[in-house]
């Protein structure tokens, strides 16, 4: 097995376990290896996360809708304001120096951690009525789905601990809510950055065949956690992943910063 193919192997289980385990994309996991070890340009690696999100949140979603974790009024509104902000958010991406965006993932993984690990779901903050929630479903679904398509992640970072935090939904129940508005969302996300030319297919045809069995186990492992016990799994690795990625990125920027002031004026073309 060539070097490629063990870690594209490596990034597929690992993305799939965190999707089913924590109710999110996997591509918190994905995407660094993507970078990494398989040398992936930061925006193929989010075209790419997407497109092998969109499989493995089904994989998982369908296992916690069999356990009864699912609320339709939640799933509909989430799903509006995601869609809009999945495909937002890739045609942002290009926008974005790739640097940055390395940058503005590791920022937004550490807040997300610290969040989670700060505040233990104790009730939501607000309590809504139907229409009320129906509406603040869809923030969060817009929150999220920007989060999803220019960021490379599934959204469920965004999705799960708003649910769970400002809505009182329990965990697993938040957590197999945003597996179906990840299906939708990553799936809109990842059409758009394949028109781009941002997708790998042929790394995305390696990440599948681990990434579809990790989602099960992960989905599996899920139903023996507590709710709080998945929250502190979700924030210790999103935390490591978002202090790696924040500074690989400013230690590369500071570095090509150097460069630039270094060049004589005269190189300038």
């Amino acid at each position: 097995m060539s070097r490629r193919a063990r870690w594209s192997a490596l990034a597929g289980f690992s993305g799939g376990v965190l999707s089913g385990l924590l109710g999110g994309g996997g591509g918190a996991v994905m995407v660094p290896l993507m970078t990494g070890p398989l040398r992936m340009r930061q925006h193929v690696a989010h075209g790419t996360s997407l497109a092998v999100i969109a499989v493995t949140a089904a994989v998982a979603a369908v296992l916690y809708g069999l356990a009864g974790h699912f609320d339709w009024l939640l799933f509909a509104g989430l799903t509006a304001g995601a869609v809009t902000g999945a495909v937002a958010g890739a045609r942002l991406a290009l926008r974005i120096p790739a640097l940055r965006l390395r940058q503005a993932f590791g920022v937004f993984l550490l807040a997300v951690s610290l969040r989670m690990l700060l505040f233990a779901p104790s009730g939501g903050w607000l309590e809504p009525g139907p229409f009320a929630e129906f509406g603040l479903a869809g923030a969060i679904g817009l929150s999220g789905g920007l989060a999803s398509g220019a960021l490379g992640v599934g959204g469920g970072a965004i999705f799960v601990p708003a649910m769970v935090l400002v809505l009182g939904t329990e965990q697993h129940e938040a957590q197999g809510i945003s597996l179906v508005v990840i299906v939708v969302a990553s799936t809109m996300a990842a059409l758009t950055h394949y028109r781009q030319g941002t997708v790998d297919t042929e790394a995305a045809r390696w990440l599948l065949p681990t990434a579809i069995p990790g989602a099960v186990a992960g989905a599996g492992l899920a139903t023996m956690l507590s709710g709080r016990g998945l929250q502190v799994v979700f924030a210790v690795v999103l935390s490591a992943i978002g202090v790696q990625m924040l500074t690989t990125a400013t230690r590369r920027l500071r570095a090509a910063g150097t460069t630039a002031g270094a060049a004589p004026e005269g190189a300038r073309p």
